[in-house]
């Protein structure tokens, strides 16, 4: 169902076309089509209200399969010529074709034969991009570096970010290639460019992909979310395919011979110093005429692209990590050595944990269940909500030493200086409070006379624990007013005296 969900929000927020959906979310034309069809009927909108099994009902209700189903061949050579007609595309052949057969081929299959029939033919396109459409990003392969007041040399890796239908660049310098990079770099990018196209196109990183895969890849759950976040779509390139970001790589070419090369010999003390040669170098870039078209990079940004991207977010994306946890049998989950509470009907199951600077959010099946402001303490490892507790777990939320003492001291002055003596023996007092608890439930069953002669008694004999408690208080609860018997003399006893190593002896 997350793919289900990820094509209604492409296409009623991002408004990307269904065959961009395909692209991105790595599915059948006809399957986007399907699924939007199916939604339309049902009246379903994004954001979706159904949980997955009430969304899977309504997209993938069981179908018949008819194993006789013939499929009208289209006529290729026409297809070709009209595709040298300017305006004319492969998806509006294919819908004429569909008109004119309904069963006939789905567009992946249409595309197929074209395809095998353009290589017959030894066709080959140049591929054109629409303006403010998508981003095409990368690392440079050469590095920089500075030296810091140490004296000790940093490298420095450059992110590119490049717009296609201009050529528009955007380099950004960082002291490494890691997630946290990789997230600030877009967004750095989005901010100077004043918006944010539609497609996001990466490599297959481990930054931008969790899982290759040459038909089903899938994007890092952090990247994802940004994304998501600034409205917009993730396609990756293919595996081993570098002309499905052609762009990029001739930008990062551009990069490595006008900026990297170019202050090769400069020596930099600090990164702040670096960044700032970068961005020169960078404008001077953009600004640069081109050789054989009219205007530069900058002015034909501005002049197509830059009125078609779509705006910023009001907010700037803050980098979360994301985690798959599962929550104790104490409601808790675990993130960076500390504890954070869920809703105890969540303990034992498997969840999602987004982890920001400042918050913790907890989702099971992409519904929020919890949502805490991130600890850093080190001392407070356990954050905990009172309406995540059970009600017998709440009530224990409110024992202290004093309502300990107050309840001990319903009994006597002996119960609740028993009751102290136990808090004091413990390092802290919390440790002592299921022991008190439980001592003064048993001495309901008992008077308070008794209850005060068991916890003298108690004290007396240097008794902290329940275990021992317990047996002292049935033992004096079974015999009140028994008295220690009188020692019997008689002329055959010898007595004490004779043990104790006197003369007699």
């Amino acid at each position: 169902m997350d793919k289900a969900r990820e094509i209604l929000r492409q296409h009623f927020e991002v408004g990307l076309s269904q065959r961009e959906i395909a692209d991105s979310v790595k599915v059948s034309l006809g399957t986007v089509s399907g699924i939007l069809a199916k939604a339309r009927a049902a009246g379903i909108s994004y954001p979706v209200k159904l949980n997955n099994k009430e969304l899977g009902s309504i997209l993938y209700p069981p179908v018949e399969k008819d194993g006789n189903q013939k499929y009208a061949e289209p006529d290729m050579e026409y297809v070709h010529r009209e595709m040298q007609k300017k305006g004319v595309t492969l998806t509006l052949l294919w819908e004429e074709y569909k008109t004119e057969h309904p069963d006939g081929l789905m567009f992946t299959q249409f595309c197929t034969r074209y395809r095998a029939f353009r290589k017959m033919n030894d066709v080959y396109m140049h591929k054109i991009y629409k303006a403010g459409e998508r981003i095409m990003v990368d690392w440079a392969g050469d590095t920089m570096s500075y030296t810091d007041s140490g004296g000790e040399k940093h490298l420095v890796y450059l992110f590119v970010g490049a717009l296609p239908a201009s050529s528009y660049l955007y380099v950004e310098p960082f002291r490494d290639m890691g997630q946290q990079a990789w997230i600030s770099a877009h967004v750095h990018a989005f901010e100077y460019y004043g918006g944010v196209p539609r497609i996001i196109v990466p490599d297959n990183a481990k930054t931008a992909v969790s899982k290759i895969d040459s038909h089903d890849p899938e994007a890092n759950r952090t990247y994802a979310d940004m994304a998501r976040h600034y409205g917009a779509a993730i396609v990756p390139a293919r595996v081993r395919k570098p002309k499905d970001k052609a762009p990029v790589e001739t930008g990062v070419q551009i990069v490595e011979r006008r900026i990297i090369a170019k202050l090769r010999h400069r020596q930099f003390h600090g990164f702040d110093e670096l960044w700032e040669a970068v961005r020169d170098e960078l404008e001077e870039v953009n600004r640069k005429p081109f050789q054989k078209l009219p205007g530069s990079r900058l002015s034909v940004f501005k002049e197509t692209e830059q009125p078609l991207l779509r705006p910023l977010p009001s907010t700037r994306y803050e980098c979360a990590d994301w985690k798959q946890v599962r929550a104790g049998m104490d409601y808790h989950v675990q993130y960076d050595g500390h504890f954070y509470s869920v809703p105890y009907l969540y303990a034992g199951k498997l969840l999602e944990l987004r982890a920001t600077a400042n918050a913790i959010e907890v989702f099971s099946d992409h519904e929020r269940i919890a949502s805490h402001i991130r600890s850093c303490a080190s001392q407070i490892r356990y954050v905990t909500l009172p309406e995540h507790m059970p009600s017998n777990h709440r009530a224990m939320t409110d024992w202290t030493p004093e309502r300990f003492e107050a309840w001990a001291r319903k009994f006597g002055p002996e119960t609740q200086a028993y009751i102290r003596f136990l808090i004091q023996r413990r390092e802290h007092p919390e440790q002592a409070f299921k022991t008190c608890a439980g001592v003064l439930r048993m001495g309901e069953s008992l008077s308070a006379a008794g209850m005060e002669a068991v916890c003298r008694a108690a004290k007396e004999k240097n008794v902290f624990t329940y275990k021992y408690f317990s047996m002292l208080f049935k033992r004096m609860a079974s015999e009140p007013n028994k008295r220690p018997s009188a020692p019997i003399r008689h002329e055959n006893l010898r007595g004490g005296s004779y043990y104790g190593g006197d003369a007699n002896a």
